[in-house]
């Protein structure tokens, strides 16, 4: 058996993703093969990122993967150290040198980096990797037990905001917005006097008072979402919608609520349904895909509106999420009957 070392390179990335995956489904780590891919491209982008493969033949047989890391690493001084981020031999090519020598390289190119020094990690449960990294020379350091509970998801409540929550919501908004203003299909907008819906935590509670007097939020009040929306020339409009908490149904349920309201609000004897649209600029990718699962369809595209955009607002940026150039309006809608 000869076996041969070297760099992998990106041409080497479905043998570099196959062997990893062998190694984390082995963990226990529940990493799919797309994930790993996909980590696995901007890693080979990274210079700070290595991977080292063994062949015998044409075969390869064992990886490692080798990274200089400034943050802190458990037991080390300061400055930058090498990292032995994974190590994988096949099972039938173990105890004949080949990790050994995988480590070895790994660490002779941190050396060139000028590091002094050069760590790892292994599970508690894994003896097999705790003996061997004690076996080419590590020192253990200390000892970590991670903890894990269940907790009950938050619940909300979707309430109007009314004066007392909007002193909780503007001050989200205005950081938002960076400012109280923002500019939606050419005109100047307030958004402290637009009607809207705020998700409040159910965990968190809520002061009354007098029928008299607004009714006072804990201080310990939070908020999840918020909606502000414009009823004008018939429609209704959905002028914002933040999201704090995610995945946890805030924004669709603000919606929800608003088409309620359109509905109740707008409908008329004459007219069965009531439209909801919504603008979003041309970088927001994560809104475009959110409101078409929705229901909402593209109803216009304003191209290049968000020059003119800025003559009323110059705080708004040239460059929008996602390194997207900002110039352009989507509008959405949808019918509510």
């Amino acid at each position: 058996m000869s076996i041969i070392y070297r760099k992998a390179k990106l041409s080497d990335i479905t043998a570099v993703t196959d062997l990893l995956c062998l190694l984390y489904d082995g963990e226990g780590l529940g990493l799919s093969r797309d994930e790993l891919l996909s980590e696995n491209e901007q890693l080979f982008a990274d210079v700070n990122q290595i991977f080292y493969l063994a062949f015998d033949g044409d075969k390869p047989v064992g990886i490692s993967h080798g990274s200089l890391r400034r943050e802190y690493v458990n037991g080390a001084n300061d400055g930058c150290k090498g990292y032995l981020e994974a190590i994988y031999v096949l099972p039938e090519y173990r105890k004949n040198g080949i990790a050994k020598e995988l480590v070895s390289i790994i660490e002779r190119w941190a050396g060139l980096h000028g590091c002094r020094e050069f760590a790892s990690d292994c599970l508690l449960s894994n003896a097999e990797s705790y003996s061997f990294h004690l076996s080419i020379g590590f020192k253990e350091t200390e000892r970590n037990i991670f903890f894990l509970k269940e907790i009950t998801p938050n619940r909300f409540d979707i309430r109007e905001i009314d004066t007392a929550l909007r002193e909780k919501v503007q001050p989200i908004v205005d950081e938002s917005w960076s400012a109280p203003y923002m500019v939606v299909g050419g005109k100047l907008w307030d958004t402290r006097v637009m009607p809207g819906f705020a998700a409040v935590s159910q965990s968190l509670s809520i002061e009354t008072t007098s029928p008299l007097k607004p009714t006072p939020l804990s201080e310990t009040c939070e908020i999840l979402g918020y909606l502000l929306y414009d009823f004008h020339d018939g429609i209704c409009e959905i002028m914002a919608l933040e999201s704090i908490a995610q995945n946890i149904g805030v924004a669709t349920a603000l919606i929800e609520k608003v088409k309620e309201t359109a509905k109740i609000s707008g409908a008329s004897p004459k007219a069965e349904t009531v439209r909801v649209t919504v603008v979003t600029t041309n970088d927001n990718t994560n809104a475009i895909r959110f409101y078409q699962r929705r229901g909402f369809s593209i109803r216009t595209v304003r191209l290049s509106v968000m020059d003119a955009a800025r003559l009323l607002k110059p705080s708004i940026p040239l460059i929008g999420d996602n390194g997207i150039p900002l110039r352009d309006e989507i509008e959405f809608e949808i019918e509510v009957q």
